[in-house]
Formats: C-alpha cells, structure tokens, sequence
C-alpha cells in the first residue's frame, strides 16, 4: 500500500483502505496492522478472509486466501482494489506474505515469530511501485482472564522512498460466547492509526463475521489531517 507520506487528504483516504500504514499488508484480521504469532490453524489448511472498507468517499475491497503447512509456517495473498465514488482515486495492489511461527502459545503463555512481505500497486496517481516489509509478532496470553496482547516491530520499505519504522499493539478479549472484542493502534513514521471493534463467530473458530470503526492521523505542514471510516471482514478457517 502507498506509504505514508504527506499528501491531499483523498489520496490518504485511499492509503487507509487497503492498510493502515507503510506498504500493503496481508492481515491477521481482525487487525490491520499488527501480525500476531498465535499457533490455532490446524496444519495443511486452507482459510478465506474477504473485507470492504469506506473512508470518506474512498471505497476498497480486499480477498486474501491463505495456507498453513507445518511448524507453524503459512503463506497468504491479499488482493485488493480501491476507487472513490468519482472514480478519482482508483488503484490495485497485491501481496504475498511468508510467516514463520516458532513456537506454540497454547504451550508457553507466548508465541513469537517473523512475517516478510512481498507487494507491488498500480494507481493512476502514483503509476507502479513495488515494496517490502518485515515484522517481528508477540502474542502473550494474559493468564486467566483470556486476553490475548499481540506486539509488533518492524520496517517497510517502498520504492523511491525512505523506509519505514513500524510499531503495533494490539488486544482482544471475548466479551461474551463467540463475541470478541479488539482494539489496535499503530504507528509508521509520521502516521498513526488506530480501530475499534467486535468479532462474531457464527461457527467457532470456522466462521466469522468482524466490524471496526477506524481512524487514520498524519502530519504535514498545514498541520494533523485525520480521516475516519470503517471495515466490515467475514473469515473462513480450517478449509
């Protein structure tokens, strides 16, 4: 995804649908920023995440099939194509993204691991650029009160601009059967984002349904731009 430089709020509304930050990002949805280093998916598994976004008059809509192999190690595609109601800001990316997990939190309280990603984007603004990105997910399980903290570090770097530092944290409890609350904050450079929201199994830990009110803030030189929208994701798990 664009980075994040300063540019006219339309064109950072079309940054916020397909990631929150820096270069385009496969998710662990529900999160949009933050990887986390759970151990869950069974092995030689397929699962299905699909999403649409709105800010403002931007509109985007993601797919990102995804396999898990053994020991822990996955890979998943995300696709995804924006436009606004005009038709102008229209774009596409793509990403492949390779994560290794290296332990089980299930086992030790704690899971850790590392995610490298691979992306390329075409809009009519900004024309190709390619990118990359590597983060370094915590997830910790909060003893017995179920909640789950996910840490990420991390760098991207897109071409013909400087990389990236990349910070993320995010958290989430069940609020009641099959319904999660999360909430994620991050931070790439100058911008900042954050999201709110819930997620419903409709089958556990098979299909879900997730909702999140989300908000975008970077800095230019006629001071802090922020734009708000939301997301609306449902996933299948274990195919």
């Amino acid at each position: 995804m664009p980075s994040c430089r300063m540019r006219p709020l339309p064109l950072l509304l079309t940054t916020l649908l397909l990631a929150a930050t820096g270069a385009a990002q496969a998710n662990d949805r529900p999160f949009q920023v933050a990887r986390t280093a759970l151990m869950e998916d069974d092995e030689n598994t397929w699962s299905f995440e699909s999403w649409v976004q709105r800010f403002g008059r931007v509109r985007g809509f993601s797919v990102e099939p995804e396999y898990t192999f053994t020991d822990g190690r996955s890979v998943q595609v995300e696709l995804s194509r924006y436009a606004d109601r005009d038709g102008g800001q229209t774009g596409h990316e793509a990403e492949v993204e390779f994560k290794q997990r290296f332990n089980n939190i299930g086992r030790d309280g704690y899971g850790w691991g590392l995610s490298l990603a691979l992306n390329t984007s075409h809009s009519r603004d900004e024309g190709h650029r390619n990118g990359m990105g590597l983060k370094l997910p915590v997830s910790v399980a909060l003893g017995e009160t179920g909640g789950l903290l996910h840490l990420n570090a991390g760098v991207n770097k897109e071409s013909g601009s400087r990389r990236q530092w990349v910070t993320a944290v995010a958290y989430e409890h069940e609020l009641f059967r099959r319904t999660t609350g999360f909430v994620e904050l991050a931070r790439e450079g100058d911008s900042g984002f954050a999201q709110l929201g819930v997620r419903h199994w409709l089958k556990k830990e098979k299909l879900a349904l997730d909702f999140a009110l989300q908000q975008h803030r970077s800095r230019g030189d006629d001071g802090t731009r922020r734009a708000n929208g939301f997301i609306l994701g449902v996933g299948w798990y274990d195919l």
